[in-house]
């Protein structure tokens, strides 16, 4: 996995920090809502050497009572807008500048 494919573990952390709950608790939390989650697997969201899925990333806005975009960084919302535009979710699956994968065209056979 490329660290950037995971953009939300800092916001995690720093959400987790603010509320002074231990990994621990917070794992207990997510748990208690049905999410399966270990520290383990915390930690490697929060210093984003895992993914986070997109039901943990439901799991994550519910427990910390935050909107999901909340979670991704950069983004200003102004009353669910984003800068006069409607808020778009960027997740693994379906990244916009990502270029789609295409294949080159193959070239004629050589003469000889």
């Amino acid at each position: 996995m490329k660290r950037d494919e995971n953009v939300i573990g800092q916001n995690v952390a720093k959400f987790r920090y603010q509320r002074g709950w231990t990994q621990d608790e917070l794992v207990g939390k997510l748990q208690l809502l049905g999410c399966y989650m270990t520290r383990d697997i915390l930690a490697n969201i929060e210093t984003r050497r895992g993914p986070a899925t997109d039901r943990q990333i439901e799991y994550f806005a519910e427990v910390f009572g935050v909107r999901e975009g909340d979670l991704f960084p950069g983004k200003r919302h102004l009353n669910g807008k984003l800068a006069g535009l409607e808020m778009e979710i960027v997740t693994r699956r379906s990244c916009p500048n990502r270029r789609p994968r295409t294949r080159a065209p193959l070239a004629p056979p050589a003469k000889k």
